[in-house]
């Protein structure tokens, strides 16, 4: 069985592991491109100062504040997150975890809930194949790609520091590690560990699987897991969000290569609505355009923040903005089908807002721009939410 190469995609732009003790670097006043700072945000309440002091572009872009709900009242969704491990004390992550309650609750060194799995409290890691979800060993001290992506889906809002997410208030993130950052065989995964971590999510309620990766070669094996889980019919029924590569390669690689339905493709969108060069071919489908560029995320360093570009914070974007929605009263009943056709398809799909065509032709008509306008009141709107007949300005 071959091993899977595993890319994930995110270029650093500028960090701050080593923060001060009197400013963290989310809160400085940062430049990126035409994108950061952005001119106004439109939720000027919520706290989070990577937010308010205009470091977010992406947010307002997504019209992710239509997501939040300071009412405490919401079931949020659990998003498993597949990557290389996640910073669990992160100030804006410590709180935003999914919780197994039969472990949290239980004997420590039991399998309280017969799953299988002992002491899985947030997750597992299938790499060393225990409990702790956190990087491990080179991963240790750099900027762990998975506690950036956990970040873009659910960061803590409104707890007076760092940032906020689409799905601050509407996700919580299972963390599954599948993959270390060194160059050993180990850290590699490979197909049997990534079908273990499938079954996993889908039998501890995951509803949305994040993909912020991708990889060339399959077996019949993973085509199988990944159609028992986002194909008709499924027992355990679930929404795959995956990343479309902007490496260069002329076919997006798997799972976007997938052609189930309940699969959800992120295609990355820079400065101008404009599909980021390199951008890969992916099947037609459910293929929304989300901010990769400019985006600024949590890093696994000391109370650390990290500008980063890349097809993986479009992914993740795009799940706290689909977690953020779902969760919401207006469809937080709705089965995963019923969710995909009713708010995906139905509405997200047919949004007025659209990318510009990319340069090479993959995508001549551009794609749908993701947001969360569907949620738009009186009252309570977006300044990228448009009504019928309304000019079109800038989307940023």
């Amino acid at each position: 069985m071959p091993v899977l190469v595993l890319l994930l995609t995110t270029a650093s732009v500028a960090s701050a592991d080593a923060t001060s003790n009197t400013e963290s670097y989310a809160c400085r006043a940062l430049t990126c491109s035409t994108l950061i700072p952005a001119r106004s945000v439109d939720d000027p309440t919520t706290n989070d100062c990577g937010y308010r002091n205009g470091n977010e572009w992406w947010v307002d872009y997504i019209a992710g504040s239509l997501a939040w709900d300071s009412s405490g009242t919401r079931e949020p969704i659990t998003v498993a997150l597949f990557d290389d491990g996640v910073r669990t004390d992160h100030p804006d992550l410590r709180n935003r975890l999914w919780t197994n309650p039969a472990e949290a609750q239980g004997k420590p060194g039991v399998d309280d809930d017969n799953n299988g799995y002992v002491d899985d409290i947030h997750g597992w890691d299938f790499v060393d194949n225990d409990a702790d979800v956190s990087p491990q060993g080179e991963c240790i001290g750099r900027a762990s790609h998975g506690t950036l992506m956990a970040s873009l889906i659910a960061a803590e809002r409104n707890n007076a520091e760092g940032i906020a997410a689409a799905g601050s208030d509407g996700a919580r993130v299972m963390v599954l590690r599948i993959a270390g950052c060194g160059g050993s065989s180990k850290d590699r995964p490979d197909p049997q560990r990534l079908i273990r971590a499938l079954e996993y999510a889908t039998r501890m309620g995951a509803k949305l699987l994040s993909f912020s990766a991708h990889w060339a070669a399959t077996t019949p094996e993973l085509d199988a897991a990944f159609a028992h889980i986002a194909d008709n019919p499924s027992p355990h029924p679930a929404i795959v969000i995956t990343s479309v590569p902007n490496k260069g390669e002329s076919l997006a690689g798997y799972p976007a290569a997938y052609t189930f339905p309940r699969i959800v493709r992120a295609v990355p969108i820079g400065d101008e609505d404009i599909i980021s060069p390199g951008t890969s071919a992916a099947p037609p489908g459910l293929n929304f355009g989300a901010p990769s560029a400019c985006v600024l995320g949590a890093s696994a360093g000391s109370s650390g923040y990290r500008i980063e570009r890349g097809s993986s914070n479009s992914t993740a974007i795009l799940t706290g903005l689909l977690a953020g929605i779902w969760s919401s009263p207006r469809y937080a009943r709705l089965a995963p089908e019923e969710f995909l056709a009713q708010v995906v398809r139905a509405r997200m799909l047919e949004t007025p807002r659209r990318s510009q065509p990319d340069s090479l032709g993959r995508y001549p008509k551009g794609v749908p721009l993701a947001d969360a306008c569907t949620l738009a009141a009186k009252g309570k709107t977006a300044r990228v939410c448009l009504e019928p007949g309304q000019p079109r300005g800038p989307s940023k």
